[in-house]
């Protein structure tokens, strides 16, 4: 049940649709996007796994040990660094803390990351924890050089991938759910 769960979410309209804004579409795709409105801003994370659930506030997320990833942003083709924690120690705060006992867990799991503007994106739990994965994933509650103008306070961003269709802003939910 739960994997025809998963591949509804990996192929539902609004995963699909999401798809289709990516950038390099057609010129019709990108004035839309041009026109599209900011991501409402997001000030607190719902961590989810199983029956526990955490929320947690920029200033909770800021006492976390921090992780500085430079980025190349392809939306504005520009080098970007962000700060904030990684998000495997953030879903250590809700049972799945990267230990050998949990390896087969994480394995096994994958998160749904939600934006207030409820786009979304699903990662393995795996390609978020550095035990498994090169790539870092963070939580990133500041940008380096101002402020951050793309969905408030609390944003999902990755330094894997060609393009950042798979960060969110305006991060507000990472549900981790596990296949048995």
């Amino acid at each position: 049940m739960k994997l025809f769960i998963a591949a509804a979410l990996l192929f539902s309209p609004l995963a699909l649709a999401a798809q289709e804004h990516e950038p390099g579409g057609t010129p019709e795709m990108r004035a839309q996007m041009a026109a599209k409105p900011p991501v409402p801003s997001s000030h607190a994370l719902a961590l989810v796994n199983g029956t526990q659930t955490k929320t947690l506030t920029v200033a909770d997320l800021a006492k976390l040990p921090q992780v500085t990833v430079h980025v190349h942003n392809a939306h504005r083709n520009t080098d970007e660094d962000y700060t904030g924690p990684l998000v495997s120690d953030v879903l250590a705060l809700v049972g799945l803390a990267p230990t050998h006992e949990n390896e087969s867990t994480i394995l096994r799991s994958y998160v749904v990351a939600t934006a207030t503007d409820h786009y979304y994106v699903v990662y393995s739990a795996a390609e978020m924890e550095p035990g498994f994965s090169n790539s870092k994933v963070i939580v990133a509650i500041s940008k380096a050089g101002g402020a951050n103008t793309e969905g408030g306070d609390i944003q999902l961003i990755n330094t894997d991938g060609a393009k950042p269709a798979r960060w969110i802003h305006g991060l507000i939910t990472l549900t981790t759910i596990s296949v048995k």
